[in-house]
């Protein structure tokens, strides 16, 4: 019952009489639009004998209407229950026809007046004739049940559909249950059979490990004999072996000792080379840069102070400052200044304060035709080179 479709049959069952409803009253709304534009295309037919007088109009609609009724095939084979009205502008029924006692001695004493009827005729024509039709299609008619089938039919349909899929879901998970129960047979005999192979490698390592304890039982004996045999120069070997161990301590600490010794002047000694390699190495990237400076730009001047905190910065931050010197070699005017610093104790020279990568402070003045860059920092040697600025 899981794969049962409950939803579908609910679905069906609401939707069955929603559709029945609605096309009902669409196939009524639909004939009765159809037979009244029949009914007024042709409830009058010729008007030569209405207007000559030799027929009754009354006579002539109730023919012409009940002619179109008789040979509709739809309204003879469902026997459709059509009303049809006819009036005149003034609201009188045409249509059907209520026989009164005037007509009625007319028609007994045979007097027939030919131009009065055409007069009759001619005035109910001018009047204007207006024509009602109502369709009573009810619950239990022929179309009414034929529709009712027809949605009850595609509703059934549509649940055999459902119910077919869900039945083949249904056998289909059986067949995978059935499909799992003997997978898990067959891995369930698997495992017996593998449970008595090991049972049978475990007696047969048992039988094999009691043979090995025979074995060890009998070297046990004879490291007894041997060691029975050893056991008269025991005391020899142990008096030997106590000197020997005399001398191996002594030999130990005096290696010690000087172990310590080469540690300690090896330790000196790299010091020495990487103070003194260090020393070398910082020089040689001072002159590179300060040559590789000289030759890029002719029109600045680099100070030793510029170039050591040049060294000093990052990678990031060292492009950055390079793209400053750049403009104070080409266009001085284009760089940024932040602010004006005054530097030297006697003479108060003016250097300008450059911002450069957020952290980064550049410090130059103008010399005649040429720029002098005196100090590069950041924001964390500030105050040393401030101090330093002011020294100058």
């Amino acid at each position: 019952m899981r794969h049962f479709p409950f939803k579908v049959v609910v679905f069906c069952l609401v939707i069955t009489p929603i559709l029945y409803m609605i096309t009902l009253s669409g196939c009524r709304d639909y004939l009765e639009k159809k037979y009244l534009q029949k009914i007024e295309n042709g409830f009058i037919g010729d008007s030569s004998g209405l207007l000559n007088g030799s027929v009754h109009i009354e006579d002539r609609i109730a023919k012409n209407i009940q002619a179109i009724i008789n040979q509709d095939t739809l309204i003879r084979i469902a026997k459709l229950d059509l009303e049809v009205q006819v009036t005149e502008g003034r609201g009188k029924i045409i249509y059907p026809i209520y026989v009164g006692t005037d007509g009625f001695q007319e028609d007994s004493l045979g007097y027939y007046d030919a131009q009065a009827v055409a007069d009759k005729n001619f005035a109910i024509l001018n009047s204007g004739l207006k024509v009602n039709a109502v369709l009573h299609l009810d619950h239990g008619s022929f179309i009414a049940n034929c529709i009712f089938a027809l949605y009850s039919g595609m509703s059934l349909l549509i649940f055999f559909v459902f119910y077919r899929q869900g039945s083949k879901r249904a056998e289909q998970e059986r067949e995978a249950q059935n499909a799992l129960i003997q997978d898990l047979k067959q891995n369930l005999k698997k495992d017996e059979m593998r449970h008595e192979k090991l049972e049978e490698d475990l007696k047969r390592e048992r039988s094999e490990l009691f043979k090995k304890i025979e074995q060890v039982e009998q070297l046990d004996k004879k490291y007894q004999s041997e060691q029975k045999k050893a056991k008269t120069n025991e005391d020899e070997m142990f008096n030997e072996i106590i000197g020997l161990e005399e001398q191996l301590n002594t030999y130990i600490e005096l290696k010690k000792r000087r172990d310590v010794e080469v540690d300690e002047l090896k330790s000196s000694l790299e010091k020495y080379e990487q103070r003194k390699s260090g020393r070398k190495s910082r020089r040689s990237e001072v002159d590179f840069i300060s040559k590789r400076f000289k030759t890029l730009y002719k029109h600045v001047e680099m100070s030793r102070k510029a170039l050591n905190g040049f060294i000093n910065l990052t990678e990031d931050q060292q492009i950055k400052a390079e793209e400053t010197i750049h403009q104070l070699d080409r266009d001085p005017a284009s760089v940024i200044v932040k602010r004006k610093v005054f530097s030297g104790k006697k003479h108060k020279a003016t250097c300008f304060e450059v911002l450069f990568a957020y952290n980064g402070r550049l410090y130059f003045m103008n010399l005649p035709n040429r720029t002098q860059v005196v100090v590069i920092g950041t924001k964390q040697t500030q105050n040393k080179d401030m101090e330093y600025l002011h020294n100058l």
